[in-house]
């Protein structure tokens, strides 16, 4: 049980975007600066995702006060050697990440425009959390995880590497932000009958399916209208034309929602898939091509 109750704490799709915008941040390192120190580029990795595990785990913790989330046939026993076990590993991920920021700041890494992004990063982490406490900050919480996951992880990485900024890393990034919220907004629209059976508050019962849909539509022309105009602002287009193969793709996606929207039978799976193609081809596009130029 003990086991089967911490996999909640374990976001398989926010996990693969922190991993592949870090890697994304640090490609562009490389290709504008080269990588100086790849124990320090792993360490912030690690950093970032012992951070999020705990908090993510301090959730579950919070979740099993309350005996509506006890697994069934749980006994008080076991609840209470799971809360212990939990408790231990986010003391143990905590101990790890502080260890890590420690080890910077003795080394001399630590530097100011690293110190500002942790600090963001932490009282971001500060509102993720307070966001599934908080009725007024839950519909918005997609806001923040587009932050922790897809904005944050790539400057860090940058960071980690290069005191001085670069405006390829926001170029590069920004597209990518509302093929995540199209993503995550996709989710919220297939779970928004048991959302709203359940009164659980999320952005597409906060502002009805059918404005959701338009939303999710319009983010994903949104991603291809930013990287279009990054090009013009500058951005190496033989790094960025690949990015557009993915436009057929999200063209689709936006068909079959339409379909939804007018009555049609949905198509979860391929509607999600698409989705995600529309966020992680591009993501993956551009670090390799960052990597190996």
């Amino acid at each position: 049980m003990i086991a089967k109750t911490m996999s909640k704490a374990i976001k398989p799709f926010r996990l693969a975007c922190l991993f592949a915008t870090y890697a994304l941040g640090g490609g562009l390192v490389q290709y504008v600066r080269h990588l100086g120190n790849w124990g320090v580029l792993i360490q912030g990795g690690l950093f970032l995702l012992f951070v999020l595990l705990s908090i993510e785990l301090l959730k579950v913790l919070e979740q099993l006060r309350d005996i509506k989330h006890w697994p069934e046939d749980a006994t008080l026993n076991q609840i209470k050697r799971t809360r212990w076990v939990i408790a231990l590993l986010i003391a143990t991920f905590l101990t790890v990440a502080m260890t890590i920021a420690i080890d910077w700041l003795l080394a001399g890494s630590l530097w100011g425009g690293l110190t500002v992004l942790i600090i963001g990063f932490l009282f971001s982490v500060g509102i993720y959390y307070v966001s599934d406490l908080k009725d007024s900050l839950r519909p918005f919480k997609i806001l923040i995880e587009a932050l922790l996951f897809v904005v944050i992880p790539p400057a860090i990485a940058f960071f980690t590497q290069s005191s001085e900024p670069h405006r390829f890393l926001t170029l590069a990034v920004i597209g990518l932000v509302p093929a995540y919220l199209a993503y995550r907004l996709l989710i919220q629209l297939k779970a928004y009958r048991h959302d709203l059976q359940n009164e659980i508050l999320t952005f597409v019962t906060y502002v009805g399916w059918e404005k959701a849909m338009v939303i999710h539509n319009a983010l994903i022309l949104l991603a291809y209208l930013i990287f279009a105009l990054i090009a013009l602002l500058g951005f190496p287009w033989f790094l960025l034309w690949p990015v557009f193969l993915t436009l057929p793709i999200g063209l689709v996606e936006i068909w079959l929602m339409e379909g939804v929207r007018r009555g049609k039978k949905p198509l979860w799976g391929v509607m999600q898939f698409a989705t995600a193609c529309v966020l992680f081809i591009p993501m993956y596009l551009l670090g390799f091509a960052f990597w190996i130029r």
